[in-house]
């Protein structure tokens, strides 16, 4: 199940959007998730779609790894479709009261929006490591910290935060293949046991994720890293690397000035 999931997964590589600058990326891919939800137009949907095909080729990422997302979400998204569906009043379908027509078409608007905008939102942190990340973040609030504004502390938790992402990834792959190891399955049994199994793993992986977190702690403070350091050593924007955000900036204006 973790595997399936591209939310905060990094996968390395050397493609285009991999060398694009992490400033970019964290100020342009978060606007098209923004216009996912912004928009219920089915055009512009479509348009928001092929941005996203476009930047997948971009990333050189195997399409595997993002039909195994989709499926991961499947019952969100028929939750999300059923509740729609049952709930939202309008026209009938099918000649059933308790079928809403307008139901299902909002329904399906919003699955490709949660769709959407958990696609671009994806395509930053596989993209981009959690040192790339943080560096940026800490380049971007630098000017707030000239303006008199307390940021430092903030991003430093930020960063830690950050940091902690693929720890509790790993730490709760390594309870799964414990657990695995002792012959059990946490998807298997009925509903009663299966809940049983993970409030079992629930300790164990509170405590290894208290120790990581402490240790993680324990090296930030041991390397002597300063907010400074870090936006610093963002490296200045390169002729390719503005050309392409432009680009895709002057695409998602395009969407909204023609469709």
């Amino acid at each position: 199940m973790l595997d399936d999931l591209m939310l905060g997964r990094y996968v390395s590589g050397d493609s285009p959007l991999h060398r694009l600058d992490a400033r970019l990326k964290l100020c342009v891919l978060p606007l098209f998730a923004v216009a996912s939800f912004a928009t219920a137009v089915p055009a512009r949907l479509a348009a928001l779609v092929f941005c996203f095909i476009t930047f997948f080729l971009l990333s050189g990422l195997p399409w595997r790894l993002a039909l195994r997302s989709l499926r991961s979400l499947r019952w969100l998204l028929l939750f999300t479709l059923l509740l729609h569906l049952f709930l939202t009043p309008g026209r009938t379908l099918f000649g059933f009261e308790f079928l809403s027509y307008d139901g299902l078409l909002r329904g399906l608007t919003v699955s490709v929006q949660l769709l959407l905008a958990m696609a671009f939102s994806s395509l930053l942190t596989l993209t981009t490591s959690v040192e790339a990340l943080a560096a940026a973040v800490a380049a971007l609030l630098l000017p707030l910290r000239r303006l008199g504004l307390p940021v430092t502390e903030p991003i430093r938790l930020g960063q830690l935060v950050l940091r902690f992402i693929p720890l509790l990834r790993e730490e709760t792959a390594l309870q799964v293949a414990a657990f695995r190891a002792r012959g059990e399955e946490l998807g298997q049994g009925s509903l009663t046991a299966r809940g049983r199994l993970a409030a079992r793993m629930l300790a164990p992986l509170i405590l290894g994720l208290v120790d990581r977190a402490d240790a993680l702690a324990r090296t930030s403070v041991a390397a002597g890293e300063s907010f400074d350091s870090i936006g610093a050593a963002t490296c200045a924007l390169s002729p390719w690397n503005r050309s392409l955000a432009t680009g895709a900036l002057l695409a998602l204006l395009l969407i909204w000035a023609y469709l």
